[in-house]
């Protein structure tokens, strides 16, 4: 008797171990992946080196994604193996400055001020297999995390797995810059028989994808675009050979805004008449790059560029009838000759941290 119960207790420890085991091999890229968070909990910065595969280009030959909604279940099914964990998702309004600059040296430079309400966020470095490698910037307030959810306990970090789809600026190896401005706009639904994105996928397809302006701009036309959260967006796009263009929605039709002379900037209002009324945000932070790129000739330095940044950042004080509070969460300086990231947090110009995309 004590034979036979000691052989089922072996079978059943077998098993036990080969179940774990097989837990331990399906989830092997998404755990490492998790374990690599580093964090900087005082300025609510965290950086992630993505190793797992994120299935982009399953994701596009399904027919893409039309919702944020549609986004998280497609991440669940593919990344969680179809765990049921919810994976939130809320895009609050966005006021945001962008411009790309000529170094006075060689190359360019793109900047980027994300303003929106106190949000920790990420740096975030993918390299996926025949894709661009690249380092972005997601909101994390966007995948849940607050105050109260914080993803420095590793229990707390599986809405991590999440933040490829994400990103609101980045650049890639090859010098491909995106950052993405909202506008007070119709949003953009459009409806042909094109593989669908919303507004985070599409950077994300063009950070993996393409390697100049002219790339991003046709990549973006082979697609239907969604507005995340139901609103209106438009994109500037800069690459390494100092190109750059704003890509907006008017009606549903793309309209792409190519730059002139030596400089472009965009915030969050039309480059360009629409045949509509709308409520223009951002036209004195416009009129302030317009002001600083003219008198420098389109020629800044890396640290000018960030200085750049800093006169045009938003210091919130009055809350809006919600009671939020908006201000400049974090302003980028990507290098695009030798593709970088510079950022400084919650508006310490002081402090300024740079993350290349291979180490």
């Amino acid at each position: 008797m004590k034979k036979v119960v000691k052989r089922i207790l072996s079978a059943i420890l077998s098993i036990i171990i080969v179940i774990a085991a097989v837990g331990i091999g399906m989830f092997i890229h998404e755990g490492a992946t998790l374990l690599t968070v580093k964090s900087n909990e005082e300025i609510g910065l965290y950086e992630v080196n993505y190793t797992a595969d994120y299935k982009l280009d399953e994701l596009l030959k399904s027919g893409g994604a039309t919702t944020e909604d549609e986004l998280a279940q497609y991440i669940i099914k593919a990344m969680l193996k179809g765990l049921p964990i919810d994976v939130p998702y809320e895009v609050p309004e966005l006021a945001c400055s962008t411009f790309i600059a000529k170094q006075p040296e060689s190359g360019y430079i793109f900047g980027r001020n994300l303003d929106n309400q106190q949000t920790d966020f990420a740096v975030v470095k993918t390299a996926p297999k025949g894709a661009y490698a690249s380092v972005s910037v997601v909101n994390l307030s966007f995948l849940g995390y607050n105050d109260e959810m914080k993803p420095t306990k590793l229990t707390n970090r599986i809405n991590l797995l999440a933040l490829p789809y994400f990103p609101l600026d980045g650049v890639n190896e090859k010098g491909l810059a995106v950052g993405v401005l909202q506008l007070q706009a119709p949003a953009t639904d459009q409806k042909t028989d094109k593989t669908d994105v919303d507004t985070t996928l599409a950077i994300r397809i063009m950070l993996d994808k393409a390697a100049t302006v002219k790339e991003a701009i046709e990549i973006l036309g082979t697609f239907d675009m969604h507005a995340s959260a139901k609103g209106c967006y438009h994109f500037q796009i800069a690459d390494a050979e100092g190109n750059s263009a704003v890509v907006s929605y008017v009606n549903d039709e793309m309209v792409v805004t190519e730059k002139k002379g030596d400089w472009q900037c965009a915030t969050n209002f039309y480059l360009h008449k629409v045949p509509f009324k709308y409520e223009k945000q951002g036209m004195d932070r416009y009129d302030k790059l317009v002001e600083r790129l003219t008198e420098k000739k389109g020629v800044l330095s890396v640290k000018e560029g960030m200085e750049l940044l800093h006169y045009v950042n938003i210091e919130g004080t009055e809350p809006d009838e919600k009671g939020r509070v908006y201000s400049t969460q974090w302003s980028s300086i990507y290098n695009l000759e030798n593709p970088s990231l510079t950022i400084c947090a919650d508006r310490n110009y002081d402090v300024r941290y740079t993350f290349n995309i291979k180490k």
